[in-house]
């Protein structure tokens, strides 16, 4: 044993001789690490002239030096500073000397657009800096593209002279070691702006992958927030969610609306232009040269098909980050699958439909329309797609292309299921994704599945799948469990109703032998019979109870239906909003009269008009607070308010501008007709006696020489 033992130690012995031989980083300097916490700067000059290493003395755990903290910090003066405490000697030493991400001074200067002086200066210093990479392979350049540093990128793309590079020498300089490329990066940290200037600059790196196989447009394309940013999301009411009858329809008031702005932007006017932001014009026409440029879609064009365990397997949409890999899923009830796919088998089209971003779908349609021959592993389309993800945008803007349309509408997956047979199918995270009761998520597939049907019943070549199940047959199977659950939710909410319906009538109905005041006790008529008040307090109080009975009778009929499946697409929800709108309503009268009340049994205080505002306050406030009873109000009067509106403002133009406009063209032909009648009139004023005082004197000359010859002498004989 002892000899085990002595061999044992022999053969450990080499292996630590190394380790303890290896040389290791000085420890940091505290006191240089506190200073540098603190932001004393003024320590920080000092120390660094006291150690022997100066401002390359390590002053942390991931051996960043002076240097690299004061660049980090941007302080540019201290980081002036402290290069002149360098020895001319160490000045090529600096791309080196890095931390244990392997980052130089310059990976730090570069995220600063504020430090391209200092870039300047260490370039001065030592020229290699540029082309130092760290651990991953990045040279300071990628941190410029990472943080969005325009100036500073352009500034290092210039000193590394990449404009006079092959693209082949160049692109080894803009993606590291794993293949990503500085457009992957400047698009993942949404930096749009350096991201077109690269596609731009260099075209060349739309079509590089990554370690994941991915393209910069498929990056773009599981970004949809980045294509929301500034978009104010109105939040619908539950009355309004129960008045959807109809998906995505365009409304009439929404033409009448475009009307109206081509109207108003013809005369000049502002008020309905929108005025797109550089944001989004810079990430549209990214769009458009990413669009140009990939071909992505081409290369997973007749891919080949997955085998039966992975076609089983159900396409995730996750959040879009810099690193996306293969996770682990629970085992679904539907179909066996244990994989997720990668995306990179997606192509950006199928991605973009994914992620809802119509943007994208849209320039591949104008500049790639074949991209929409393209099906993925399991034999979708685009409109499988589509109606799996419920993106009916982007399903109306594809369906749109008739030439493309027919055949799209007509095909069918590798199980056979057509793009009607496609609404009986769900995601597992779609239930997460849109939180709603069961009966308006049945609500919605209901409307879905008849849009789909208007949309492709005149192309289904194949009504049945492999399965040998129809589109309504599979609908019905695929939703037998949300229809039992929102049958259950339904008559929750009926019976909540009623009861506080039946609560609210007897309440009405007991008040109405209490008037105010009381009545007379000989003839019982009540003795405030003469006040106005008491007629508002009769009629509102018969009016909350008519309301109050009509809701009752509306939510017994739905609780005695047999809640068929079709129903739930429009009869079972008019019935909800009729219960629901007198329910509000009789609440509201019951309001009014109590106001009405308040006003009668106080009508004697001098301060009456207080209390008349003091009384009617609950009916506002009860109005302002409850959304489904401002749903309930404002809903089928909105449109007509709408519409109401742009007629106004119609008018408001005419009579604001037309109008007077037409009214000056003709006070100016009024004005110019009447000075000429002037001018005339004046001329022949003033001419007039000129012309008389010119026929006297021509008549006297004519008469004096008549007289003259008269008595002129006869001549001599």
């Amino acid at each position: 044993m002892a000899d085990n033992n002595e061999i044992e130690i022999e053969q450990k012995s080499p292996n630590s001789i190394p380790d303890i031989a290896e040389p290791r980083p000085p420890p940091p300097n505290i006191d240089l690490s506190k200073a540098m916490m603190e932001k004393n700067y003024k320590e920080v000059r000092r120390l660094c002239g006291e150690v022997s290493e100066g401002p390359l003395q390590i002053t942390s755990i991931y051996e960043d030096t002076v240097l690299h903290m004061a660049a980090h910090s941007k302080q540019e003066d201290l980081v002036r500073d402290l290069l002149k405490m360098i020895p001319e000697d160490r000045n090529h030493q600096l791309s080196n000397i890095k931390n244990t991400d392997g980052n130089t001074i310059l990976h730090e200067v570069a995220a600063s657009n504020a430090m391209e002086n200092v870039a300047r200066e260490v370039l001065s210093r030592d020229p290699n800096l540029p082309f130092s990479p760290n651990n991953l392979g990045e040279k300071p350049i990628f941190c410029a593209a990472r943080f969005g540093q325009n100036q500073m990128f352009h500034f290092l793309a210039k000193e590394m002279e990449l404009e006079k590079l092959s693209p082949e020498e160049s692109q080894a300089h803009l993606q590291r070691n794993d293949g990503t490329t500085i457009l992957h990066v400047a698009i993942a940290t949404e930096c749009f702006d350096l991201a077109l200037f690269i596609v731009k600059s260099y075209p060349y790196l739309v079509e590089q992958r990554d370690q994941f196989s991915m393209t910069a447009l498929q990056y773009l394309a599981c970004n949809p927030t980045a294509f929301r940013r500034g978009e104010i999301q109105i939040r619908q009411g539950f009355m309004e969610l129960l008045n959807k009858s109809k998906l995505l329809n365009k409304s009439k008031i929404e033409v009448q609306g475009r009307a109206l702005q081509q109207l108003f932007s013809g005369i000049g006017a502002v008020f309905f232009k929108e005025k797109e932001s550089n944001d989004k014009y810079t990430l549209r026409e990214l769009v458009r040269l990413l669009v140009e440029k990939d071909t992505s879609w081409d290369a997973n064009i007749n891919s080949q098909t997955m085998s039966v365990g992975e076609s089983d397997k159900e396409p995730e949409i996750e959040e879009c980050s810099s690193k996306l890999s293969q996770k682990k899923e629970g085992q679904n009830s539907q179909e066996n699958s244990t994989n997720m796919e990668k995306k990179s088998d997606e192509s950006a089209l199928f991605l973009a439909t994914m992620s809802n971003i119509q943007e994208i779908v849209k320039e591949v349609i104008n500049f790639q329309p074949k991209a929409l021959k393209h099906t993925n592993k399991k034999g979708m389309n685009i409109l499988h797609v589509a109606i799996l993800y419920r993106h009916i945008d982007i399903f109306d803007m594809v369906i749109k292309h008739e030439v493309f349309s027919r055949r799209l509408l007509s095909a069918t997956d590798d199980k056979g299921n057509s793009v009607l047979h496609m609404v009986s199918k769900k995601r597992k995270s779609q239930a997460s994704e849109k939180m709603q009761s069961p009966a308006l998520q049945l609500r919605d597939e209901l409307l879905l599945f008849e849009k789909v049907k208007s949309a492709s019943k005149m192309y289904l070549t194949k009504p049945l799948n492999n399965k040998n199940k129809t589109a309504e047959e599979l609908f019905a199977a695929a939703n037998e469990k949300l229809h039992g659950e929102a049958k259950e939710w339904l008559m929750r909410t009926t019976e909540n109703c009623t009861i506080l319906s039946v609560f609210i009538a007897t309440v009405a109905f007991a008040a109405i032998y209490t008037v105010p005041g009381g009545p007379n006790q000989d003839t019982g008529i009540p003795l405030l019979h003469s006040k106005p008040s008491l007629l508002v307090f009769t009629l509102a109080d018969v009016i909350s109870l008519v309301l109050a009975l009509t809701s009752v009778g509306t939510f017994l009929s739905i609780l005695t239906s047999s809640f068929p499946l079709q129903d739930f697409k429009m009869y079972l929800f008019m019935k909800l909003i009729q219960g629901i709108i007198c329910l509000v309503l009789s609440v509201s009268m019951m309001a009014v009269a109590f106001g009405a009340a308040i006003i009668l049994m106080m009508s004697h205080n001098p301060e009456n008009v207080f209390w008349s505002v003091i009384a009617f306050l609950p009916v506002p406030i009860f109005f302002l607070s409850y959304s489904p009873l401002r749903s309930a109000i404002m809903g089928p009067c909105r449109d007509l308010f709408k519409i109401f509106v742009v007629y106004f403002l119609m008018g408001v133009v005419i009579v604001c501008i037309l109008l007077p406009l037409a009214l000056a063209i003709i006070l100016s032909i009024f004005f110019d007709v009447l000075g000429r009648i002037v001018s005339i009139a004046c001329l022949y004023i003033i001419c007039k006696p000129l012309c008389w005082i010119c026929g006297n004197r021509s008549t006297s000359e004519s008469d004096t020489e008549s007289s003259q010859a008269t008595a002129a002498p006869p001549p001599p004989v």
